[in-house]
Order: C-alpha cells, then structure tokens, then sequence
C-alpha cells in the first residue's frame, strides 16, 4: 500500500525540474495566440446563438447569461455567473462607454441582432472563454511533462496540435461551457496525476458548477488511487465527491426546474440513424484557407481512438487509469447525447491525445512507461 502523502523522489524532481521562466513565458505568448485563433473560430462557427428555435435561437445567448435557457443547459451555471458577476461590478458608466466602443464592430458585416443587445456580456464571455482556452493548453502541458517521456519541445507543441484541432470538434453550438469543461477536466486529470488533492477538490467543485460530467473526474481519481489507499479511504473519498456532485447538482436542477426542456432526453434511435448514413463518416470542414478538418464522426476520428486503443497497452499507467472514463461516456452518449457531437467528448480529448503522442514518442526511442510523481 502506498502512503498517500509520501514524498517524490528525489530522481523524478530532478527529471522533471521545473521549467524556466523564460520558456513559460514563451509557451503563453504561444499558446494565447493559438488560443485566439481557437477561441475566434469557437465564437464564429457554429456561434454562441447559433441554435435551434426551440432552444431560444438568438436569444439563447442572452437566454444562458441569465438564466432562462432551456434545461439542461441552463444548469451550466459557471461562466453565466462569471460573466453577470462581471456586470454587477462593472460601474454603469464604464459599462455604457465599453458598449458604445465595441457595438459598431460587433454589429457590423451582418452580425446578429443579440450582439448589439449584449455587447459587454459577450465581451465578458469572449475573454473569459481565452482565458480557459489558454488554461486547457497549459494544463494539457501539465500533464504531458507528468505522464510522458520526451524532449522539452516534443511537450511543449502537443498543446499547440489540440488547439488547432480544436475546430474540428465545434458543430451544432457552441456552449459557453464547453471550453471551461475542457480546460478543469485537464486541469483536475492533472492534480489527480501529481497527486494535489487540496487543489483537486477546489476544482473538482468549480467542475461541478460548470457541466454535470465533472463526475467522470471522480472515477479517473478512484481507479488511479484504488492501488494507493486503504479501502476506507478510498470508499470516503468517492462518497464525499458523489455526495458534493449530488448536492450541487441536484439544487441547479430544482432551481431552474420552471425552466422549459428536459433534464434529459434519449437519443439512441436517432444515434443509430446519424452512424447508419455513410455520409456522415466522411464530413470535413474548411476552417481556414490553410486548414481543413474533419467534423462530425468522421472516419478519422474514430480510427484516432482505435489507434489510442491498441497504443493504451503501454502508455503510461495514469493514462490507462484515466482511459477508464470512455467506457461510460461512450454509453452515455449513445443514449442520452448526439454521438456526431464531437464536443460531448471533450472530457476524453487530453486523454487520447497524450495515448497518441506517448505512441509516437516511444516508436521515435523515448519511453519510460511509467507516470512520473511530481512537476
């Protein structure tokens, strides 16, 4: 049994020293930009408003913000809260000049009416959504140098590839939270991996707040720690965790329980019908004059998972822990979500991309095999 507090060794901290100043420095000033352009694509296509009629269409925006969308999007409470919180502390005159300075550009070249009705919400939404974009390359970055064996640059570009691949996930909608889902699902896959649990549990409740699969951080934490802890603890820890998702979700519900739509609605028959066209498997995207990607479930996704599974055999041991949570978004998906919805999948994302490039490290003559504690 492994001592839950026991210390790093001192052979992992020098292997994974920390990194300069400097090189931090240069990795923000990469990552933001490659951020921007994620984020400017995330907000252009589909659009934050960009839904069907009986989800509010160009009011949904708005609709999120405060609290009127229909369910169960509008218990997706975290960025709302951020962006309102925002507005009650902006002074009403610095609001209406922010406003008076970006409405023409926001409504310009045909833009949408509900731009010019909440310019300053959206401004909020628009720099909250590159800041968590900006937080998912680094936290992936976290995790790489803890779980993968490679040269400085080989982990310092695996954020840089996820962000340009990004756009191939958008479709349907873009949601408020799915940029934030994918920052804290990294970022807590990460404190799980050094073992930071103090910090874990405040992000695990952030997680929560912000989109109900927040649960799937749980399990990745049980399998990684099964080995490490004393049934009873690991029992508590599972409880408390279940139990805080229970409470917190549970009242988002009953407070927006007058809100229209349903908690849940099953898809499986109409999963079946999207994976039984053809043309659904072949659907790529002009996201740029100089980027094409694949969109919806396309073949290449699927064979990118099917390569993961037969590299899982010897990556590193966390990430065959954390594997773990495909088994229950799969199903979850296929019953209760739009299996062509790529951003549903978020939450594994980090994960098969590290499967992925620990693969092509290991066949380039790095491979350690092992999670390397500490970073």
């Amino acid at each position: 049994m492994t001592d839950v507090n026991e210390p790093i060794p001192t052979a992992a901290r020098a292997r994974n020293s920390r990194p300069t100043v400097f090189r931090v420095l240069v990795l923000l000033l990469l990552y933001s930009t490659v951020a921007s352009f994620t984020v400017s694509e995330f907000i252009r296509y589909p659009g934050l408003a960009n839904m069907k009629p009986g989800m509010g269409g160009e009011d949904f925006f708005g609709n999120m913000v405060y609290g009127r969308a229909p369910q169960p999007f509008v218990t997706r409470v975290l960025v709302p809260w951020l962006i309102r919180a925002a507005v009650a502390v902006t002074p009403p005159t610095a609001r209406a000049q922010i406003e008076e300075s970006v409405r023409p550009s926001l409504t310009s070249d045909g833009k949408p009416l509900w731009l010019y009705q909440y310019p300053f919400e959206f401004t909020i939404a628009k720099n909250v959504l590159l800041l968590f974009a900006i937080g998912f390359a680094f936290a992936l970055w976290w995790l790489a140098r803890l779980t993968l064996d490679a040269p400085a640059p080989g982990l310092d570009v695996i954020p840089v590839v996820a962000l340009f691949a990004l756009p191939g996930f958008y479709g349907y909608g873009s949601m408020l939270y799915d940029l934030p889902a994918l920052s804290l699902f990294t970022l807590g896959l990460a404190l799980i991996a050094a073992r930071r649990f103090r910090l874990y549990a405040l992000v695990f409740a952030v997680c929560v707040l912000n989109k109900e699969t927040a649960l799937l951080l749980t399990l990745v934490w049980a399998v990684s720690e099964a080995h490490k802890r004393k049934p009873r603890q690991l029992v508590v820890g599972i409880g408390l965790q279940v139990g805080f998702w229970l409470v917190v979700r549970g009242l988002l519900l009953w407070s927006f329980r007058n809100n229209p739509g349903e908690p849940i609605a099953l898809h499986l028959f109409r999963n079946a019908q999207v994976i039984g066209v053809p043309g659904n498997w072949f659907r790529f995207r002009p996201v740029t004059d100089w980027l094409v990607l694949p969109t919806g479930f396309n073949l290449l996704y699927v064979l990118g998972f099917v390569a993961s599974l037969f590299t899982l055999k010897k990556a590193p041991q966390f990430l065959k822990d954390a594997f773990w949570i495909a088994v229950p978004l799969f199903v979850l998906t296929w019953l209760f979500g739009n299996v062509d919805e790529m951003r549903v999948y978020y939450e594994l994302l980090p994960i098969v991309v590290l499967v992925l490039f620990g693969g092509l490290y290991r066949l380039m003559g790095y491979d350690r095999g092992q999670l390397m504690p500490g970073g």
